[in-house]
């Protein structure tokens, strides 16, 4: 998937702004071109595990998190 020929930015380089919003860069990139689990016959055992845990851990560490309203805001 980090074929330079399926992105319009360095796919090697982290750069989370290239899905921002439909104006991105790489917003409309083709949607097989990055397939973390894989497919077909040979696709991931452990995928629904993988998933199932990041679910646990961002909800443990959101049970960490406060939000408050940032100094002059008005919303």
């Amino acid at each position: 998937h980090p074929d330079p020929g399926n992105w319009k930015l360095d796919p090697t380089q982290f750069i989370p702004e290239r899905f921002y919003g439909i104006n991105a860069p790489d917003a409309n990139h083709n949607p097989f071109a990055f397939g973390p689990f894989g497919g077909g016959h040979r696709m991931c055992a452990g995928q629904d595990l993988a998933r199932l845990e990041m679910k646990v851990i961002v909800i443990r560490l959101m049970q960490f998190v406060t939000f408050v309203d940032a100094p002059g805001n008005k919303g």
